[in-house]
């Protein structure tokens, strides 16, 4: 069985150092998919949120009622062999 988990990590220059702690025993062997995580300064994250702001209002035209389960399948009879 195979599980995922994200732990962010240090590079310290020869090994990764989690910043917290792994539940995992010594010697586990895992595969690493590296994501570089940048940090924001707060006039980066004051002009996302100001933009954010200039937006117009997402509204949907969506159809709900097409969701509805009688909707997305039918009648199932005329399926059945």
């Amino acid at each position: 069985m195979t599980s995922t988990r994200v732990i962010e990590a240090e590079y310290d220059g020869k090994v990764f150092v989690p910043k917290q702690p792994v539940p995992l025993p010594a010697g586990q062997v895992v595969r690493l998919f590296i994501q570089e995580v940048t940090a924001h300064s707060e006039a980066e994250w004051e002009a996302f949120f100001r933009d954010l702001d200039r937006r117009p209002p997402r509204t949907s035209s969506f159809d709900f009622d097409a969701l509805r389960r009688e909707n997305l399948y039918g009648d199932r009879d005329e399926y059945s062999p």
